[in-house]
């Protein structure tokens, strides 16, 4: 609700200041500011039709396309500005008939995570409902009280961890009246470590990395009354970046987006999955976007459970600062529960908390 206030608050600033100085400024000059708004929503809208045909071209897997489409939401942040001074300043039709193919599309890609959700109309008619937590660790760094506070307050049946250290680890022996079956595999240096309370029986546990060296994933049986439920905690590498800085290193020019690990895992993820029968539920900090390959491949095999009873843009990273830089909101969305399609999604929530980088997603599902 503030980003939207904001946003029109924006909108509305930009506009008022834009005919201010146009009344304060004679007619030549009204002309080529006219022109210039023009010319700015027109290469604006052009930039963003090319973006969207790149995508669906050979030259998608370009580097540089996959970057772009990692933070597809920002493609439109200009439109705060320039929608509003264009439809109202221009004089120029084609112009003012370009701006608006960036808002439908906008429209038809997030339109529908303002709506009401109608997941839980069939209520009436689910199975068996259970409640899911993933929530990375960021290797204990929010403290343990508050670690501890988090999963207490949300009370879901099942948590998955990511970047769990020893000593997180140590102190869920608190929760075992809460969670009696745990399965935690901390690391050293928590980077890599991983872990699941559950209040359902695990039947099974098999931890392993998904490429040798990274993080370690789980693949768990848990024990759901007359069904077995599989459930894969994982923890993909984020891609990897490399750039140039300019103008006294304020100026950061990427060369190089490459996401070769992070597809290795995802190949050996979906294979898994694949090699299971049964309702799956596959959980964790993926690294990556919407907007980015990977999540078009996991979403052709499992159903992404807060686009269908999410409510906003559902950004779970980074929760307060990115590389010592603060951020009043999360601003990618990294973090997922995806499950088979013999589940459905009754709600999906980000959590208010959880820090310094990630803050926890929560999901209710049902049979």
């Amino acid at each position: 609700m503030a980003k939207g206030c904001l946003a029109r608050g924006c909108a509305a600033l930009a506009a008022t200041f834009a005919y201010w100085c146009l009344g304060g400024v004679g007619n030549e000059m009204k002309q080529r500011l006219r022109s210039l708004v023009s010319a700015a929503g027109t290469c604006y809208a052009l930039a963003v039709l090319l973006l969207l045909v790149l995508r669906i071209t050979p030259l998608e897997s370009q580097w540089w396309v996959r970057l772009a489409s990692a933070f597809e939401p920002f493609w439109f942040l200009p439109l705060l500005l320039l929608a509003p001074v264009v439809l109202l300043l221009s004089r120029s039709r084609p112009a003012r008939l370009l701006i608006c193919v960036p808002c439908l599309v906008f429209v038809v890609l997030y339109g529908d995570r303002f709506l009401p959700s109608l997941a839980s109309a069939s209520a009436g008619e689910r199975g068996t409902a259970f409640t899911v937590m993933t929530y990375n660790l960021t290797r204990g760094e929010p403290g343990v009280e508050e670690i501890l506070s988090i999963i207490e307050s949300e009370g879901t049946d099942v948590v998955a961890l990511q970047e769990l250290s020893p000593e997180v680890a140590d102190a869920f022996s608190r929760l075992s009246d809460r969670y009696p079956y745990q399965a935690l595999h901390p690391t050293a240096d928590g980077y890599s470590g991983c872990g699941v309370l559950s209040r359902f029986p695990i039947a099974a546990d098999e931890v392993f990395p998904l490429v040798e060296g990274m993080h370690l994933s789980q693949r768990l049986v848990l024990g759901m009354g007359g069904s077995d439920l599989h459930l894969f905690n994982a923890h993909l590498q984020p891609p990897q970046v490399a750039g140039e800085r300019l103008v006294g290193s304020l100026l950061f020019v990427p060369t190089r987006y490459d996401t070769t690990i992070q597809d290795r895992e995802l190949a050996h993820l979906l294979e898994e999955v694949d090699s299971v029968e049964g309702p799956v539920v596959v959980v964790g900090d993926f690294n990556i976007t919407e907007g980015s390959p990977g999540y078009s491949e996991l979403t052709r095999w499992l159903v992404d459970a807060y686009r269908e009873a999410g409510w906003g843009f559902g950004h779970t990273f980074p929760d307060g600062e990115a590389r010592s830089i603060p951020t009043p909101f999360p601003l990618l969305r990294i973090d997922y529960v995806f499950h088979s399609a013999d589940l459905v999604t009754q709600r999906a929530k980000v959590g208010d908390r959880g820090g310094p980088d990630h803050r926890f997603l929560t999901a209710e599902l049902s049979f």
